[in-house]
């Protein structure tokens, strides 16, 4: 289930932010528009593809961790 929060998009079952709008804890980011991979986040999960243009937006110092595009991982309660 996904809920509307102040930062955006909540999946509370993954404890994660769906392309935040604000910084948060745990950041997935479906494309690296600067409208989805905003900086702040502790985290930021997103594709190989997308890890490139994210890093140079955000810096040397951001979090990112990568998944293959269909691949998944489980994240709380929620496969991604």
């Amino acid at each position: 289930m996904i809920a509307d929060s102040e930062r955006g998009l909540f999946c509370p079952d993954g404890a994660f932010h769906l392309d935040p709008l604000l910084p948060v804890e745990r950041a997935v980011v479906t494309h690296a528009h600067g409208d989805h991979a905003r900086p702040g986040s502790a985290a930021y999960l997103c594709t190989p593809e997308c890890a490139a243009l994210i890093r140079r937006r955000l810096g040397p110092e951001a979090r990112i961790e990568t998944l293959a595009y269909g691949e998944r991982r489980q994240i709380g309660e929620v496969a991604v």
